[in-house]
């Protein structure tokens, strides 16, 4: 029997406010190019992706990103991989953006297994990762929601967790899996660092990155099952699709349909009944969450559009510069990201960031990364709403 037909859907949102002032509400991070490869966070999520479908995969945006996403993927420009945007009309967390993609996957193949991948991330070993995707759609046609859980490399704690089963059957009738997928006991939130050490220390915990494999009618179903006007909403804005009345039934439904993410929405209780698989995958994965993590991405292959600044010399330090900036160093470890022509230099810094834009100068020492949300949120009460 031929396998189903395997459609990606990459939900496109979110600000990205631990990149300010690089990622802005008017520019989110995915439709940069934070690591100077030539094609933006977006455009490589689709890339990735399109060797591995069976149709155009459907990008799920906000109204007022719509355009800059169009014109990102216009024309297949991505290495000729066709997409379908579709735009909802207000963030509503991942679930509502996920379940409008399962919807019109369904309507367009019944059969149609959906694998949901975020379009702001990195991934180093593209064949690693589809050898994933591959286990995991098998699965998925089992029934069950199957999710990629990521290595871990160190005690995180700024991600969450999922604990595997030493077993290897899943599924409410006890379904045998195949090699390379075990099922899940449970998704666990952010941890403190403790917990997070005592995780790994158990050899059973890899991070969730939120990629998810599932048959689009079995996404649909239990949606409906668990939180009804989710499911049948869903469903009805695409069944609209190409009408007379299409906008109409998505400006009416789409405010009622619960704001909720996949994990608690799906994730969580389906791992409690014995629904839920996961294939551990190691991927060279990075969300690129804050400049911390940009900067080790940056002395990496994937950050290989980063150049040394000019005035660096072999063991005098390690700057690296992406962007326009003109950079003179001296005994210095740092990170610029630079948007204008002005000349930057620096002189005995440690694990700095620097971003040079047109209206805002951040210098930003990077063990403290995850701390810039603090001055972000700042900004409105400041008078300061335009920067963000």
């Amino acid at each position: 029997m031929r396998p189903a037909p395997f459609i990606p859907v990459i939900p496109a949102g979110g600000a990205g406010t631990r990149l300010w002032p690089l990622s802005r509400r008017a520019r989110p991070k995915f439709l940069l190019d934070p690591t100077g490869t030539g094609r933006s966070l977006l455009q490589g999520t689709v890339a990735r992706l399109a060797p591995l479908a069976d149709r155009p995969a459907l990008v799920v945006t906000g109204a007022g990103h719509a355009d800059a996403v169009r014109e990102q993927l216009a024309g297949g420009a991505v290495g000729g991989a066709d997409v379908q945007v579709l735009v909802e009309p207000t963030p509503r967390n991942s679930m509502p953006a996920i379940a409008l993609a399962a919807a019109h996957a369904e309507r367009e193949d019944p059969g149609a297994v959906i694998g949901s991948f975020a379009a702001d991330h990195l991934i180093a070993d593209e064949t690693a990762f589809a050898r994933a995707v591959t286990l995991a759609r098998a699965a998925a046609e089992q029934g069950l929601l199957v999710t990629l859980g990521i290595t871990p490399t160190h005690p995180a704690t700024g991600f969450g967790y999922i604990e595997r089963s030493g077993t290897e059957r899943a599924g409410g009738a006890g379904a045998a899996l195949q090699e390379g997928v075990l099922p899940v006991t449970r998704f666990v939130e952010k941890p403190e660092r403790e917990r997070a050490e005592q995780f790994l220390a158990t050899g059973r915990f890899l991070w969730n990155a939120g990629m998810f494999v599932v048959r689009a009618s079995v996404l649909l179903d239990e949606l409906t099952a668990r939180i009804p006007a989710l499911g049948t909403g869903a469903r009805e804005i695409a069944a609209a699709h190409g009408s007379a009345e299409e906008q109409a039934v998505l400006d009416r439904v789409w405010p009622t349909l619960t704001s909720i993410a996949i994990d608690h929405a799906l994730a969580e209780p389906m791992a409690a009944e014995g629904r839920v698989a996961v294939v551990p995958a190691d991927l060279g994965w990075d969300d690129v969450g804050d400049f911390a993590s940009l900067a080790q991405q940056l002395r990496s292959a994937v950050g290989a559009g980063a150049v040394p600044a000019v005035g660096t010399a072999a063991g005098d330090g390690d700057v690296r510069v992406v962007g326009s900036a003109q950079v003179d160093a001296v005994s210095s470890r740092a990170t610029v990201y630079g948007a204008t022509d002005r000349h930057i230099a620096l002189v005995g810094l440690d694990g700095i960031s620097i971003v040079d834009t047109d209206d805002v100068l951040l210098v930003l020492a990077d063990e403290q990364a995850q701390e810039l949300t603090e001055i972000v949120a700042r900004l409105e009460g400041q008078g300061l709403g335009h920067l963000r």
